[in-house]
């Protein structure tokens, strides 16, 4: 009997976190739905954006949280901002449909027309499955790898080297301190309490988000070019393309590092 009371204490201690955190979103559900009913698009898409950030969401309250960013979205005349949160929803739930009788017409456009593009992307994608089975060979110095402008240093082409290194070390550590910045910011504005202030910190997290992400694109973009510069090289790497050995045995890659 000692041990029921035990395991029910147990049961009812472990759900209390998960049911406080339902109530909360559920409350935060009726508030962003009460801000949308009465015109305030901007106050209910960050008041949703801020519900996205909770750790530990359900799918479903993720996609709620997304489509009351979308509808605040398509109401302030962001179209195409709305469609990527729409299609964000669709990727957890590729079989999730607006209301047609309840939902506003200009809404519900933009959320088809979102729906046909992602199908008719998917259908256009290659059958990877039907490829005929390869075998690679690959052949690389780990300075390739590593950083990008170090093979080409190493190998005394050192223009491009120090332009693919300065533009890694310039992308990359920009996009350290604007993913430090972002963090900093978003506590701020989680934090906030007035309107005002919300809207204001909001912003400036939202610009640091882009500009860490054009920030770390950028990077990729020259450590893809310097790999593309560094296999464009004579004697820098071979690649070998090939049918696998035995019938069925499937794609397989093999890596050798040189020194």
């Amino acid at each position: 009997m000692k041990n029921l009371k035990r395991i029910i204490l147990f049961m009812v201690v472990a759900a209390g976190p998960a049911s406080a955190q339902s109530i909360s979103t559920d409350s935060a559900f009726h508030s962003i739905e009460s801000l949308f009913e009465s015109g305030l698009y901007v106050n209910a898409e960050v008041e949703a954006r801020r519900v996205v950030e909770m750790p530990g969401l359900t799918d479903s309250a993720v996609i709620a949280a997304e489509k009351w960013i979308a509808f605040s979205l398509v109401a302030q005349g962001k179209l195409s901002l709305a469609s990527d949160h729409f299609a964000a929803l669709l990727k957890l739930d590729p079989q999730y449909e607006l209301d047609p009788i309840l939902t506003s017409p200009k809404i519900l456009a933009v959320f088809n027309e979102t729906k046909a593009q992602l199908d008719a992307r998917r259908k256009s994608e290659p059958d990877t499955l039907a490829e005929p089975p390869l075998r690679r060979s690959l052949v690389v110095s780990f300075r390739t790898v590593v950083f990008p402008g170090w093979e080409q240093l190493h190998t005394k082409r050192t223009t491009a080297g120090y332009l693919f290194l300065a533009g890694g070390i310039g992308t990359l550590g920009a996009g350290i301190a604007f993913e430090v910045l972002r963090s900093s910011t978003r506590n701020e504005y989680l934090s906030a309490t007035a309107a005002s202030t919300i809207e204001s910190k909001y912003s400036a997290y939202n610009k640091y988000y882009k500009a860490e992400a054009y920030a770390f694109s950028a990077f990729a973009i020259v450590y893809i070019a310097s790999e593309v510069d560094v296999f464009g090289s004579a004697n820098s790497a071979t690649l070998s393309l090939g049918p696998a050995g035995m019938p069925g045995s499937g794609t397989s890659l093999s890596l050798r590092i040189k020194i």
